[in-house]
């Protein structure tokens, strides 16, 4: 049976009672084990609150003489203490809840899809992707993580090294270390040959606002699409601010219908598309669709380039940035496109059918 850590911030009795029952049935259905711990104040909930859990119910009225909006603070402590626990709020009182990122919802009590179980079902789908155990206290990442820090950075021989650039410069190294770390943690995770799904190939919304290399843009007056294909060192922000470059390379997204616009035809060949979703067209790199973004297909015959701040005003902030190890294929794609030569043609004829030589005449 898998085991599902929920914690619940509720003073009243009868609404406990409720939670228990609700989740003897859920156990029972779904095969699972729910560990259940209640915190009815504030302060239990801020001694028991750590990363384990893979979610919290939290009422935001605590106490009759309080203020009405005790739950606020446990949810104040959750993210002063970056905890990335699923956070379901039912309150009679909705309208007093700071907004969080890490809602799953904010519910009102005795209202429709606002029930326990209701709510355990929401808890149980994320369960189910591994996301509170990826990035939980007790995931893959944490054991990666460990293994990073005790084979690959801690002992004396790696470490000396890192001592010396902290004695020079203790946030440069600081920087410098976490991309050390990072890279030797996408080697473990990365190690496996599963496919990759559709929304790996992007980060949304970017982490960073900055223009970089494989981020995408709209132009805000035809809502058309642009890849950013500007070589990623000229974009870098030097020391004195400024970059190695003043204009921004963008290549055209095609959509589906620009590329075959008879797809949907009774007579068209799936094979033309399947050729080109599989890259093996030398001007298009296929971009997959999720439910964030409708996809295409990269155009490198279709590209131009423009000022930064005419970039800045006609297309604004990126709003997708596409995975680095996608954008490294696609780049690659890219420049082996513009770097073809060719050669002139030779009369393969000869040599296929090289001419038989005259015999004399006797």
């Amino acid at each position: 049976m898998s085991d599902f850590k929920l914690m619940i911030v509720e003073d009243n009795d009868t609404d406990l009672d409720s939670c228990r029952d609700c989740i003897k049935d859920f156990e029972q259905e779904m095969g699972c084990n729910i560990e259940l711990v209640i915190c009815k104040t504030i302060d239990e909930a801020f001694k028991k609150l750590d990363m384990t859990f893979d979610g919290a119910i939290i009422d935001i009225k605590l106490d009759t003489q309080g203020t009405g909006d005790e739950g606020n603070k446990v949810l104040d402590e959750i993210k002063k203490t970056n905890l990335r626990i699923p956070v379901a709020v039912l309150t009679a009182t909705p309208s007093s809840v700071d907004m969080k990122s890490n809602y799953i919802g904010v519910f009102k009590k005795g209202s429709s899809g606002s029930s326990y179980t209701d709510l355990l079902y929401q808890f149980w789908e994320i369960y189910n992707t591994g996301l509170t155990r990826i990035m939980g206290g007790r995931g893959k990442i944490e054991e990666s993580l460990g293994r990073v820090f005790n084979e690959n950075l801690m002992p004396e021989q790696y470490r000396k090294k890192w001592i010396e650039y902290g004695k020079e410069d203790a946030s440069r190294t600081e920087k410098a270390l976490l991309r050390h770390a990072l890279s030797h943690l996408f080697q473990l995770l990365d190690d496996d040959c599963d496919s990759y799904l559709p929304e790996e190939v992007y980060l949304i919304p970017p982490l960073t606002s900055e223009i970089k290399t494989g981020c995408i843009v709209t132009e805000k007056e035809s809502g058309c699409r642009f890849v950013v294909m500007t070589p990623a060192c000229d974009l870098v922000i030097r020391t004195c601010g400024d970059r190695n470059t003043d204009r921004i390379l963008i290549v055209n997204i095609d959509t589906l219908a620009d590329v075959f616009p008879d797809y949907k035809e009774p007579g068209f060949k799936k094979n033309k598309l399947e050729n080109a979703v599989k890259n093996k067209k030398s001007y298009y790199h296929f971009l997959p669709e999720t439910n964030f973004f409708d996809g295409g297909f990269v155009n490198f015959r279709k590209l131009s380039t423009l000022e930064i701040d005419k970039f800045k005003t006609q297309y604004g902030e990126p709003i997708i940035q596409i995975s680095p190890s996608f954008v490294k294929d696609m780049v690659a794609r890219f420049s082996a496109y513009y770097a073809r030569q060719g050669q002139p043609e030779i009369n393969f004829s000869s040599f296929l059918n090289p001419v038989q030589p005259m015999q004399e005449k006797t």
